[in-house]
Order: structure tokens, then C-alpha cells, then sequence
């Protein structure tokens, strides 16, 4: 089961964290403009409103009172709207620094598999090294566990008792070609 999910992907968990790695950097750059932008654009909003306000201020006070009132209001608009942003931009990054340990977790998890697999497939290739070994101690009357001596009595009866089969197929092909 390890070696068919280290198929299914075909990235390098290396490639994946630093692509991971790339696009936290690349959102993050990105929202920190979009607050700065709004910012700004707050900013130049405040300070039209005031020229506008000022100018108002010398065709009327009445007119000015009303300006200055709404100028007050824009900045308290402009200043609203560029916390929320930031604050929206915060979240939206928390959100993505999250998407990002998620993906760095399961980078992890997938070199532990593939760190597993192969410790598997060694064990796998060392298997059939002690069966021999365990078979030539045996052939060299050295081996003395009786469990192990049981085991390797039944294999060699089998191995007997495939040479007779084989013979038994050699006679009957020599008696169809005769």
C-alpha cells in the first residue's frame, strides 16, 4: 500500500515545499499591496474631500459646516474601509500560512512513506539471503533450532520429490519421441 501511494504523485516533496514556499511568499507580497493600495487611495480621497471642503469654506460657512462634515465622514469611511481591508488581508493570509503547514505536513508524510517503503523493500531482499544461509547450515549439518531444522527437511523432500516429477516427465517425452 506505501508503494502505490508513493506512485500516485509524481513531484519530489522538495519541489512541493518550495513551491508551497513560493506561492505563501507570492500571496503575501500580494495582499500587502492590495492594503497598501487601498490605504493610499483612502488617503487621496481625505485629502480631495479637504481641498474641496476648503474651497466651500469661502463661497459659504454653511456650506463649508456641511463639507467638513462630510469630509470627517470620508476619513472615517476611508479609515474603516482600509482596516477592514487590512483585516481581510489578514485573514485571507492566515488562512493560506494554514493551506500551507497542511502541505508541508503532508510533504513530511510522504518522505515518511517513501523512507518506509524503502526499509520495506529491504527487508523484502534480505528474506531470501537468510533463507539460504538457513539452507546451508542445514545441508552442513551446523543448524540446531528444531523448528528451523523441521522446516528445512520438508524443503528438501521437496526437492526430491520435484526431481522424481521431472523424471517422470523426461521418461514419458523419451517414450513419445521413440
Amino acid at each position: 500500500m506505501a508503494n502505490e501511494e508513493t506512485k500516485n504523485t509524481d513531484a519530489k516533496p522538495e519541489e512541493v515545499k518550495a513551491d508551497v514556499k513560493d506561492i505563501k511568499g507570492k500571496a503575501s507580497d500580494t495582499f500587502e499591496k492590495v492594503s497598501d493600495t487601498a490605504k493610499v487611495v483612502g488617503e487621496k480621497a481625505v485629502d480631495a474631500f479637504d481641498t474641496f471642503a476648503d474651497g466651500a469654506k469661502v463661497a459659504g460657512a454653511k456650506a463649508g459646516e456641511v463639507l467638513e462634515d462630510l469630509a470627517e465622514s470620508t476619513k472615517v469611511a476611508s479609515k474603516k474601509a482600509g482596516e477592514k481591508a487590512g483585516e481581510v488581508a489578514s485573514s485571507v493570509l492566515s488562512g493560506m500560512k494554514k493551506m500551507g503547514e497542511k502541505a508541508t505536513d503532508a510533504v513530511e508524510i510522504l518522505e515518511i512513506k517513501h523512507a518506509i517503503s524503502k526499509l520495506e523493500s529491504a527487508n523484502k531482499s534480505i528474506g531470501p539471503k537468510i533463507s539460504e544461509q538457513v539452507l546451508a547450515l542445514f545441508a552442513e549439518n551446523k543448524l540446531k533450532e528444531p523448528s528451523l531444522v523441521e522446516l528445512c527437511g520438508e524443503i528438501e523432500k521437496n526437492k526430491v520429490l520435484i526431481e522424481e516429477k521431472l523424471a517422470q516427465i523426461e521418461s514419458i517425452k523419451s517414450t513419445v519421441s521413440e
